[in-house]
């Protein structure tokens, strides 16, 4: 259920996955899903767009209904706040509380394809944000490139380490 209020993209982000959740636990096959979601929406402006073409709606697939909700609900220029946090270097932030603030703000931009950036290259681009002082101690450990922190393939690894790097660091 999304209360109501100002529609954004976290709510709408979270709706979704609570969506996909309930999809996969009831078995709800694709042709059902936004029937059975259209009506979890408390705004009465929102609720009044979803009456007024509701036939229309329904015969969407749920990630069509998804793009449709945000076309019409969301500012044309959302994007622009995650992809300044996907900008923001680590400074004085936890690395545990920045990287996760950054990946976050990743997975909202999912659906920009470019500004999304996959596992792969978010290696490098955490990597290059990395506070001062974390830089260092990542080039001394790290070595001749390719180093042996460069050679961690899983990102969710490489993250662990360089998160205990910075709590020894403090």
């Amino acid at each position: 259920m999304v209360s109501g209020g100002t529609l954004t993209v976290a709510n709408l982000c979270a709706f979704e996955q609570g969506c996909k959740q309930y999809f996969s636990t009831k078995a709800i096959a694709a042709p059902d899903q936004v029937c059975c979601i259209i009506y979890n929406f408390e705004d009465e402006t929102v609720s009044s767009w979803i009456f007024n073409i509701e036939d229309e709606l329904m015969d969407l697939s749920f990630s069509d209904f998804m793009a449709q909700l945000c076309d019409k609900w969301l500012s044309n220029t959302w994007f622009v706040e995650y992809g300044k946090i996907l900008m923001t270097p680590q400074s004085d932030m936890p690395f545990t509380q920045w990287v996760n603030t950054l990946r976050n703000a990743n997975k909202i931009l999912r659906s920009e394809e470019d500004l999304y950036i996959d596992d792969k290259r978010l290696h490098r681009h955490i990597r290059i944000l990395l506070s001062d002082d974390l830089g260092v101690e990542y080039g001394t450990i790290n070595g001749d490139a390719p180093g042996v922190l460069d050679t961690i393939a899983d990102l969710d690894k490489w993250i662990a380490r360089i998160g205990h790097m910075d709590d020894n660091l403090c």
